[in-house]
């Protein structure tokens, strides 16, 4: 009898195909071919396309030309593919190796002066060229990290993704409730947790403006900071051309506290946010997000005088 996978784990079967085949591969082998799946699947899959144009329409503004939104949404997906031809390759790098030649990574000391003083270290990010190299780089570093991650089916997926993301020493656990009590306990025991905050994955977010226009954004980041007492640290990564990547790490962001719990995870959630619009408006075409983050009627909105004068204040802790 003949084995014909259910479709619902083609998605499994494929990715293990290609961790098996093209991620024993050197990097720019992997990279070329990323470009011309990226390519094919922006020119063929037109809901793709358009979330892309979309989210880069918004960063862009609305004076930016056709032919820019299409030049920079192309370097989204190219980037959105290169990000995926890392992760099947990730389980094979010599990560002292990778710290030593490719990575540049900067404010660790951020990380290991809030652990020396008895707090945990809550890293945000965003999906921006290739935030797993920087947590790869931070293993290398004596660092260890527990990262909620986004839940993938079919489960065989996800336990494949989590493999492949943890085999130099990190945890990785999906977003759930129980993953949620284990980073509690994780930056509670003055550990590190990395979470992303460019993605509203739960569909759980607050509204927030982002690039001058309202979506929705989860605050888990903040919530964990709060309920913790642990540093939030803001992180970024850039590609900086061939395969070399630059992580930047901190300073810390002092949280904002008023006693408003719902008002200051929104606020907080805002400053992170702020600052990442700065690191995504140097170079949108390494935003590796392909669903659409603002529904395509929304109004433009100018950012309240108050946002800028409670995130310049003293935090309370």
């Amino acid at each position: 009898m003949r084995f014909i996978p259910r479709p619902s784990k083609w998605k499994y079967y494929t990715m293990l195909f290609v961790v098996n085949t093209i991620g024993r591969m050197p990097i720019g082998w992997r990279y070329g071919i990323a470009r011309i799946v990226s390519d094919r699947v922006y020119d063929w899959r037109p809901s793709i396309r358009n979330n892309v144009r979309s989210n880069v329409r918004h960063v862009l503004g609305p004076e930016a030309s056709e032919e820019e939104v299409d030049r920079v949404a192309r370097q989204c997906a190219r980037n959105t593919g290169r990000y995926y031809a890392d992760v099947v390759g990730m389980h094979r790098i010599d990560v002292f190796r990778f710290l030593e030649t490719e990575l540049v990574l900067e404010g660790v000391d951020y990380v290991r002066e809030a652990q020396a003083a008895g707090h945990g270290v809550v890293l945000a990010s965003a999906h921006y060229a290739n935030p797993e190299f920087a947590v790869q780089g931070l293993a290398a570093a004596g660092i260890k990290v527990f990262a909620l991650v986004e839940p993938l089916r079919p489960p065989e997926l996800g336990r494949l993704m989590r493999s492949l993301r943890a085999v130099h020493g990190h945890e990785y656990q999906e977003v759930s409730f129980g993953a949620i009590k284990n980073a509690i306990a994780w930056l509670r025991a003055g550990g590190v947790v990395a979470i992303l905050v460019d993605r509203d994955i739960q569909k759980r977010g607050v509204e927030i403006d982002f690039c001058g226009y309202p979506a929705k954004f989860p605050t888990g980041a903040v919530d964990l900071a709060m309920r913790t007492g642990s540093v939030l640290i803001p992180g970024w990564v850039r590609r900086t051309g061939g395969f070399k990547v630059r992580a930047t790490i901190g300073p810390p962001l002092p949280l904002v506290l008023t006693g408003h719990t719902d008002d200051d995870l929104r606020l907080n959630t805002a400053r992170i946010l702020a600052l990442f619009e700065q690191h995504l408006r140097e170079d949108p075409g390494q935003w590796s997000v392909v669903d659409r983050i603002w529904p395509d009627d929304v109004e433009p909105r100018d950012r309240p005088p108050a946002f800028e004068e409670a995130a310049g204040r003293e935090a309370v802790q």
